[in-house]
């Protein structure tokens, strides 16, 4: 691998490092059990894979099965720990919850399935072009759930929507990357695959940055179950985004048929 790729295999794997020692550290381990195995499981990557690109080379069979796996696995990893964030931030309101769910359910889906048809069984473009249509599904729905939070003043524990943050900035840039690189042929992978490394890294070592500061605050207290804002939190909202912001949730909770917490 060039140079800078091992630098920065290694600033990212101590910054994972560190990010996972303030997850336990902090406990937030208890509330975000899904983000803390995807941040052990990058970490089990980085173990695996440096060892075997390095004697092998990353262009090797070796190589090449090690890496489209762990990048499946990391995958499903991230998609997990990303919806449990969005449930964390969300559940306050079960009507958008229940609608952002359903949606998820339905579109991964189906991106599954078009990406399965169009990437023709070829395991690296199916899992490359997998990862970008996940980045474009949750990119949309972070963009969409951060815009809620800054339109209405729903008080969410800073940590959550700092990591959420994290996500939606990284599924951008890989956006950016993989639209930048599409001209690129899967085929040419000496050429290909050393350039996405690079760009992917250095966003994801920013992203890692950002989280370890805010992961170094302690963890929130630990909720039983999810509840609806109290009346003095509505109280702070201003009447008129008040009255809307109730109005959605109560319509959604509605149509989904979803009963409200017992008083």
């Amino acid at each position: 691998m060039p140079p800078i790729v091992n630098y920065l295999w290694v600033a990212s794997f101590l910054l994972q490092l560190v990010v996972a020692a303030l997850i336990v550290i902090r406990g937030h381990f208890r509330r975000l059990p899904f983000f803390s195995a995807y941040i052990a499981l990058n970490l089990c990557q980085a173990v695996i894979l440096y060892p075997i690109y390095h004697y092998y080379g990353e262009a090797s069979k070796v190589g090449y099965i090690a890496g489209w796996l762990s990048e499946a696995i990391t995958l499903a990893a991230r998609l997990c720990a990303t919806v449990e964030l969005l449930r964390l931030v969300l559940m306050s309101y079960r009507g958008i919850w229940g609608m952002t769910w359903r949606l998820l359910a339905f579109t991964c889906p189906m991106v599954l399935a078009l990406v399965g048809i169009f990437s023709r069984s070829n395991a690296p473009v199916f899992v490359m072009q997998l990862d970008t249509g996940y980045h474009i599904v949750f990119a949309v729905a972070l963009i969409l759930c951060l815009g809620l939070l800054h339109y209405y003043p729903i008080r969410v524990e800073p940590v959550y929507k700092v990591l959420l943050l994290g996500f939606c900035w990284y599924s951008c840039a890989q956006i950016l990357v993989n639209a930048v690189l599409h001209g690129y042929s899967y085929a040419q992978y000496r050429h290909y695959w050393p350039v996405w490394q690079t760009l992917s890294l250095s966003s994801y070592s920013l992203v890692l940055i950002l989280w370890a500061s805010t992961l170094s605050h302690s963890a929130p207290a630990t909720q039983q179950q999810p509840t609806l804002l109290t009346d003095s939190d509505y109280r702070n909202i201003p009447p008129e985004i008040h009255a809307q912001l109730q109005a959605i949730n109560r319509r959604l909770m509605n149509f989904w048929k979803i009963q409200g917490p017992k008083q």
